[in-house]
């Protein structure tokens, strides 16, 4: 359903500052992810589907969005670099010049090089973030609780960090976070399933349990025609873990991005498995993952063919 102006705002209204406050930051950071994998799409970079706009920027070398601004009307205070009053505003940055401008639609397309069919996809991008802050609206209006979404249990997952913040601030879950929930259910239930029958039919001997980390690495990949030996994190050139490191201090969590920065930065082949993730995903998990009985590092999100990491960068 699609809101009105003033009934976005009256329902934002009844809000309290936090949720404001979170919602208008997730507004902008859904944008500017738009915008980035849109870009990003277009070079033909291959990006995860939860990565941040931060993540995806750090791929791109030529434009990102840094402000977008929708006035609700032409107005003279909102201006294009030609000196036209806009409604909608685009501010961007070229990485590799410096070059920074605010512009209309006609004339981002028309000066950065962004062909019309991108910049049609970004518009349709931000129209589906404006439908996602409606639909949420709607549903706290109405009276919104988890239990109408009829999921089973899943106090046992480790939720992915925007489907908690929702519950922390007290706001519905999207539909397509209630998907990844039931995803996530799915996944959890197919593994246990697994261990079942992996327990049934091996032996029972008293070697050491393997960690949990072999299970849920692997679990995310398909199998592969040409399947490589596990390997640990030991085929990692001391190079390459030296440039995971750097990737984590600059504040990469995605080990699936860290991945794609090596093989775009030429630390590494590109080698990958038929899901389409690097082969080097595995081994830059388990690297990051040594880190972790130290406090060094925390996993705060296995997501489908990913896994999030927050770095103490003090070392």
């Amino acid at each position: 359903m699609k809101l009105s102006e003033e009934q976005r705002d009256r329902l934002l209204s009844q809000l309290n500052e936090d949720q404001v406050h979170f919602l208008k930051e997730e507004l902008k950071r859904g944008k500017r992810t738009v915008f980035a994998n849109v870009i990003a799409k277009q070079k033909g970079l291959q990006i995860p589907e939860i990565a941040t706009f931060e993540d995806v920027e750090r791929m791109v070398d030529s434009w990102i969005l840094v402000g977008y601004v929708d006035a609700g009307y032409v107005s003279p205070d909102l201006k294009c670099e030609c000196g036209r009053s806009l409604r909608f505003q685009y501010h961007v940055i070229n990485k590799q010049t410096g070059e920074e401008y605010k512009f209309g639609i006609d004339h981002l397309e028309l000066h950065t090089g962004i062909d019309a069919k991108t910049v049609a996809e970004i518009r349709s991008g931000f129209s589906k973030i404006d439908l996602e802050l409606d639909e949420l609206l709607v549903k706290l209006d109405a009276g919104w609780s988890i239990q109408v979404e009829s999921l089973p249990p899943f106090e046992h997952l480790a939720l992915p960090h925007d489907i908690q913040r929702h519950f922390e601030l007290q706001l519905p879950l999207l539909d397509r976070q209630v998907s990844r929930i039931r995803r996530l259910l799915a996944e959890y239930a197919r593994e246990r399933r697994q261990a079942l029958i992996d327990s049934q039919a091996k032996p029972v001997d008293s070697s050491p349990i393997k960690p949990v980390i072999e299970q849920d690495l692997f679990t995310l990949l398909e199998p592969d025609p040409d399947p490589v030996p596990v390997s640990g994190g030991d085929e990692l050139t001391d190079e390459k873990k030296q440039a995971i490191l750097s990737y984590l201090d600059e504040g990469v969590q995605s080990a699936r991005i860290i991945a794609e920065l090596l093989i775009k930065h030429g630390k590494t082949r590109d080698s990958r498995f038929i899901t389409g993730s690097p082969k080097i995903f595995v081994d830059v998990c388990w690297f990051i993952e040594s880190f972790i009985p130290t406090k060094q590092c925390k996993l705060i999100s296995v997501e489908h063919l990913d896994r999030l990491y927050q770095w103490n960068s003090n070392r």
